[in-house]
């Protein structure tokens, strides 16, 4: 009879452990519409025996124990290397060296890496602007690797680590995984990334000192600009409440920031104009599924939403 209790009990466990994973996916289903935004509380499914999330309005019919919550998150808000490395114009590459400008790098430094990036994405074994890129032969000596470069597009973060080079960038700047991704269309979204961000991606200076915690003026002046000025009547990128992700939100228009950035410093309008977009459609949809003491999370980057939509990645997290 014990035996059969415990077993009773796994299955439940088991039982709920999928509903909640059933509601994740449900959550990434309605978050997936078009028309759906970020602040709609369609996406707060709360169980109703939770008071701490009571006021909410419930629009679908759950068991009291059960419910989701959604994110989502536009991924355009970092800078993705690809869409510079694999059209390498001058412009581009120029873009991808003022990033690690912007971080304290020398130019002649922040160029060599950029021929190293270059090298690992394109689909010769022609060392970029010789000495300074990297490719097989390279590797093969310092590394002892027969497999690098990967003469492709990066599919991860995690993979430009192994780049020639990007022990420097690890120096300079320790957390540079924060400022990329690869999983959005290309530009920079202005309405959704982090005033830092945004003077990283023109070449202005980050931080008030090399590895410091302070950020410089430069990003001081964005941040005001993108908040705007409530006492003239000018609320900024989120609007007159001030908060982000809320029905009230006014989007920039990248032009005014591209003013903006030249006045703080930054090249030229034609340089910075391929760099910044108003609206990335790429999103990150994070569901998290409710049953009882389980729950489920699930994050799926999707582009063109409501449109012709496409899965670019799908995966389930734990531990977070």
């Amino acid at each position: 009879m014990v035996v059969l209790r415990s077993d009773l009990r796994v299955v439940d466990s088991e039982k709920s452990s999928f509903r909640a994973l059933q509601l994740a996916e449900m959550g990434v289903a309605i978050a997936a519409q078009r028309g759906i935004e970020e602040y709609d509380n369609i996406l707060k499914q709360f169980p109703i025996n939770d008071i701490a999330f009571a006021e909410f309005e419930d629009y679908l019919e759950f068991a009291p124990d059960e419910g989701f919550r959604v994110e989502i998150k536009k991924e355009a808000g970092r800078i993705n290397p690809n869409h510079y490395l694999l059209r390498p114009t001058p412009e581009n590459l120029n873009a991808m060296a003022d990033v690690f400008q912007s971080w304290g790098i020398e130019l002649s430094e922040a160029q060599e890496i950029v021929n190293c990036l270059l090298d690992w994405v394109d689909a010769d074994e022609v060392t970029s602007a010789a000495p300074d890129g990297a490719e097989a032969d390279w590797y093969e000596a310092n590394v002892g690797s027969l497999n690098y470069p990967f003469n492709r597009a990066f599919y991860d973060v995690e993979e430009m680590q192994f780049v020639k080079g990007m022990d420097v960038v690890a120096a300079y700047k320790p957390n540079w995984r924060n400022y990329f991704t690869v999983r959005s269309q290309g530009p920079l979204d202005i309405n959704d990334a982090d005033a830092n961000l945004i003077a990283v991606a023109a070449g202005l200076e980050e931080m008030t000192e090399i590895g410091g915690s302070e950020f410089s003026e430069d990003v001081d002046e964005i941040e005001g600009f993108l908040n705007g000025d409530s006492e003239s009547g000018s609320y900024g990128r989120n609007g007159p409440d001030g908060v982000k992700d809320t029905n009230d939100d006014t989007p920039i228009d990248v032009n005014l920031l591209i003013d903006e950035l030249i006045r703080l410093g930054a090249p030229s309008p034609e340089q910075l104009t391929g760099r910044f977009t108003a609206s990335g459609n790429t999103l990150r949809i994070i569901s998290t599924g409710i049953k009882g003491e389980f729950q489920r999370k699930l994050e799926v980057v999707l582009r063109n939403r409501g449109t012709n939509p496409s899965i670019i990645s799908r995966e389930e997290i734990f531990g977070k």
